[in-house]
């Protein structure tokens, strides 16, 4: 029983904890908590952020191979607002999915 309410903890700090990151993202600073409320929303804030970044490593090789298959000016906008969004979260680009090469820039070198 301990498993499954430690599976919902870990399920309501994260997501708690992206909608913070989100929150203090658009706000611009960090959302202050309940003082009896702060080391909560600082453990969610941690679990948000792991999952985001996840999130983000999981996702960039399938945008990266969609990115490939778009017309060059389409594809550049698209690489461009993608990496402002998680920029603009404050979500770092894992390192295995560094960019790769793609088929077209390695035709004009």
């Amino acid at each position: 029983m301990t498993a499954v309410l430690d599976q919902v903890k870990n399920v309501a700090y994260t997501g708690v904890g992206v909608n913070l990151v989100v929150a203090d993202a658009i706000i611009g600073r960090e959302v202050p908590a309940p003082k009896a409320a702060t080391e909560h929303a600082a453990a969610a804030r941690a679990k948000g952020t792991e999952a985001l970044t996840d999130l983000r490593g999981r996702t960039e090789p399938l945008a990266a191979k969609v990115v490939e298959r778009l017309p060059e000016q389409v594809a550049g906008a698209v690489e461009t607002g993608r990496k402002a969004a998680w920029g603009f979260l404050g979500i770092d680009a894992p390192k295995a999915a560094a960019p790769k090469a793609t088929k077209k820039a390695a035709k004009k070198a």
